[in-house]
């Protein structure tokens, strides 16, 4: 089977604006993204996926494969449904470009369980909640499964009610390309709305999505602090 991986990436973002091109040790964040997905074994070609002229120039600069998209996107995974249109692979890694610590070994982990398990459409990975203040932190998704390892439902509030251990999301998926290039047709719901997380139109609609609990970490460069942080670590 091939395995494809693609990374969507756009410049305006609304808490950090153009974070992708902000650097580190001389790299952008897009490129650290890129070569740590390069270097992942069972993950036979790595696409970045966008369709701003900068970002493209930037891809440019270190020779990666590029697929260029509409401008007409709202999310990562409608940019990624349409780049998955226009390649073949039969499994579709969903890397975000704002996570330069995401790790090989995680991403190896998770293309095998997809590649032995023919009936997973959707995988993605969680991990417990080990600092409590991440509970209540709205930037921290949180998410409940089932004994099957199939996602109840995410949220950006604490879930659930009461409880005594939580789990977070990590920011990948795995999708079968014949599920992703249809995501465009799926109905929206006002969960995803009101939650602002498109993984809940996968539920809304009917599909399962099949967790793979890890302790492997990862941080979002979703502010100026959070670039900070990722700095400090990579330096």
């Amino acid at each position: 089977m091939e395995v494809a991986a693609i990374i969507p990436a756009h410049l305006d973002s609304v808490r950090f604006p153009r974070k992708v091109l902000a650097q580190i040790n001389g790299k952008t964040i897009l490129q650290h993204v890129y070569e740590k997905v390069k270097s992942t074994k069972h993950i036979n070609n790595v696409y970045i996926a966008t369709a701003d002229d900068e970002i493209i120039a930037e891809v440019k600069s270190f020779h990666a494969d590029l697929i260029r998209t509409g401008n007409y996107h709202t999310s990562g995974t409608s940019r990624i449904s349409e780049a998955a249109s226009k390649i073949n692979a039969d499994v579709i890694i969903n890397v975000q470009a704002d996570e330069p610590l995401i790790q090989p070994r995680l991403l190896n982990k998770l293309t095998e369980i997809m590649l032995d398990d023919g009936r997973i459409e959707i995988l993605t990975p969680v991990k417990r909640i080990e600092d409590s203040k991440e509970v209540k932190d709205v930037n921290v998704v949180k998410v409940v499964f089932d004994k099957d390892l199939n996602a109840l439902y995410f949220s950006r509030h604490s879930i659930p009610y009461g409880g005594s251990e939580f789990f977070k999301h990590i920011g990948v998926y795995c999708f079968r390309r014949d599920f992703i290039i249809n995501y465009s047709g799926l109905a929206k719901s006002f969960l995803e709305e009101e939650e602002k997380l498109e993984q809940l139109r996968f539920l809304w609609n009917g599909y399962r999505i099949r967790v793979f609990i890890t302790d492997f970490e990862s941080i979002s460069v979703d502010t100026k602090e959070d670039f900070q942080k990722v700095e400090r670590i990579l330096r």
